[in-house]
């Protein structure tokens, strides 16, 4: 018995060295970081191995696409091809236009990124980014995640996030919530963002038509786009798409968004 039982704490301990270091070999399986980048505060939260590479993975590339279509900052792709310079557009570049010319026929105008002569990326690019980022960390190992920019989140993996959708008229309230999972995006247009900032491009005058619109789907940088064409065109949209909007009179309509009112 003298013998066995130093055998056993030995076993014991080696046992639990073993599991120490495949934990370590993992690294951390959870990490989340906020940051503020494209004008709007951005949350990112992963599950994983190596969840902390995963984060900063995320952020770095948003702030990549930040770098690419913004038109605030002077040596962004977007901003050189508004001055006029010859330049071959990254591929990513290229997709964001191509998708955004994608919506602008399927909307019939109402969605529009060029406005006088100068190409905006304000309704696209920041589901663009989360999209593109949201790929870029699933391939990268992530199990699960959500990267929330206020108006653009996208989920994935096999949890369920609760998201809440803003009161059109109060930006501290929530007007319900909704269940995010798999790989599902939301996005939210309203003029609670920076007054009423939503043109209506076929007029060239303010969007008068809803409060806020709520999409929801897929990819993230298409319900971006969405959520502004729809608020554009009003509660008559036609568009086959899973949509929560408030009128201009505070009514609301349910598209089989799937938000839980409050």
């Amino acid at each position: 018995m003298k013998l066995r039982l130093p055998y056993l704490l030995l076993i014991g301990l080696l046992l639990v060295a073993f599991s120490l270091a495949r934990i370590y070999s993992r690294g951390q399986m959870d990490a989340e970081k906020n940051d503020f980048i494209m004008g709007t505060p951005v949350r990112v939260k992963v599950h994983g191995p190596n969840a902390h590479r995963l984060v900063t993975l995320a952020f770095n590339e948003i702030k990549r696409f930040d770098r690419l279509l913004s038109t605030f900052k002077p040596e962004s792709e977007v901003s050189l091809l508004n001055k006029g310079a010859g330049l071959e557009l990254s591929p990513e570049t290229a997709e964001c236009l191509k998708l955004a010319d994608e919506i602008f026929r399927l909307s019939g105008g109402a969605f529009n990124i060029r406005h006088s002569g100068k190409i905006d990326l304000g309704g696209i690019g920041k589901g663009f980014a989360v999209e593109k980022a949201r790929q870029l960390i699933m391939k990268s190992g992530a199990e699960s995640g959500i990267i929330d920019m206020r108006s653009s989140i996208a989920v994935f993996g096999d949890r369920t996030w609760t998201v809440g959708v803003r009161h059109p008229l109060d930006k501290d309230k929530i007007l319900g919530t909704i269940e995010l999972k798999d790989e599902e995006s939301l996005s939210t247009s309203g003029n609670y963002e920076r007054g009423q900032h939503i043109i209506d491009p076929r007029k060239g005058r303010p969007a008068d038509l809803c409060q806020s619109v709520t999409v929801v789907g897929t990819n993230a940088a298409t319900v971006d786009a969405l959520s502004t064409a729809i608020f554009v065109l009003g509660p008559q949209h036609g568009l086959n798409v899973r949509a929560l909007i408030v009128d201009k009179e505070g009514q609301i309509i349910d598209d089989n968004s799937g938000v839980k009112l409050r």
